[in-house]
């Protein structure tokens, strides 16, 4: 058990929303719009690029905005697809907008957290896009703050962006928070470098690879009541 927290930082994509079921409905209603044939494997192709490319923008190689620019040319290319990139990236991204398909007991947890704490949600995606979900799904009523990093100006695992975060809150003390997340090499790094507890919501039942321990480890949202 975690005694004291006073603040809870919880990351959105797979997460609170399930980026993945929510990212294969929205890239096959975007390749309809399109005109475009979707077959069952482009959703890998999709989710193995994307994965890379945000791995990239954590380890600050590229931007977020640059992501955008290259998505699915990089995607296209692979899949041999020929498409203008830019514009189904924009497309896509309306969809994605609207799309609100929840981890499962999401709200259930959001609902019991914020009963007892001051939850923030604390994510890397762009400001409209989480804006608009959060709003969309009925979670931000249950938030206290929204942080996004590109309103901050800081990426996880950035310890900036957690100081960030506290400024807003005006709330300083390390021992009191804590990071749930699903991504070891943002959330659970973040949370590392900036010195607060941190909980692995393990989303993929990935077996894990111990290169960053998180303090506790989570298959189901729900269990997350054991911990607060």
């Amino acid at each position: 058990m975690l005694n004291d927290i006073k603040v809870v930082f919880l990351d959105v994509d797979n997460t609170l929303l399930d980026f993945n079921e929510n990212a294969k409905l929205c890239l096959k209603i975007t390749f309809e719009q399109f005109n475009l044939s979707f077959l069952d494997n482009y959703y890998t192709v999709f989710k193995r690029i994307n994965d890379n490319l945000w791995h990239e923008v954590e380890k600050k190689i590229i931007t977020r905005e640059q992501l955008h620019e290259i998505r699915f040319d990089i995607i296209f290319k692979e899949l041999g697809v020929n498409a203008n990139g830019k514009a189904f990236e924009k497309a896509f991204l309306s969809n994605l907008n609207k799309c609100t398909i929840f981890v499962d007991g999401a709200m259930e947890t959001v609902k019991y957290l914020s009963k007892k704490y001051i939850v923030c949600s604390a994510s890397n995606a762009p400001y409209i896009q989480q804006v608009e979900r959060l709003k969309n799904s009925g979670i931000d009523k249950y938030l206290t703050h929204k942080f996004i990093s590109e309103e901050l100006g800081a990426v996880k695992p950035d310890a900036n962006f957690f100081e960030k975060c506290c400024n807003r809150l005006n709330f300083y003390d390390k021992t009191k928070m804590v990071m749930i997340g699903d991504s070891l090499s943002a959330d659970i790094l973040g949370g590392k470098n900036f010195g607060i507890k941190t909980i692995w919501f393990n989303f993929e039942k990935q077996t894990p690879p111990y290169k960053v321990e998180p303090d506790f480890t989570v298959n189901f949202l729900s269990e997350i009541k054991n911990i607060l």
